[in-house]
């Protein structure tokens, strides 16, 4: 980086914080301004605020969606062991979660050894 465009930058910079204070200065100097700056932040927050919930509503509710749908995938029939549980297959992700769920079964039914023989 060439020196002039070094300096360019650190005076630039100190330009604008000298600006951002001698706005913020005149800011509160001025009742009628501070006020209508508080105002906007208040105004800006509340949208914001209410933006996040609806994001975070919708987001819940995609969660929610793709749970309900793994948990429709899986057959659960109470005279099959864990090991007989099936899950409806047909291309690879549904053969990935298969796999997974039965290693879950099998940890699931080691605790469940070691938890008996204590």
């Amino acid at each position: 980086m060439e020196n002039n465009t070094l300096f360019s930058i650190i005076q630039e910079g100190f330009r604008t914080a000298i600006g951002a204070t001698t706005s913020a200065v005149e800011t509160l100097q001025d009742n009628q301004k501070r006020s209508q700056v508080l105002s906007d932040l208040n105004a800006q927050w509340q949208q914001k605020s209410k933006e996040w919930e609806e994001k975070g509503t919708i987001t819940e509710q995609e969660a929610k969606k793709i749970i309900e749908q793994f948990f429709n995938g899986v057959k659960f029939d109470s005279n099959k062991s864990y090991q007989d549980i099936e899950i409806n297959s047909g291309n690879k992700k549904n053969d990935d979660i298969q796999e997974l769920t039965k290693e879950v079964i099998s940890l699931r039914e080691e605790l469940e050894k070691l938890n008996l023989s204590r």
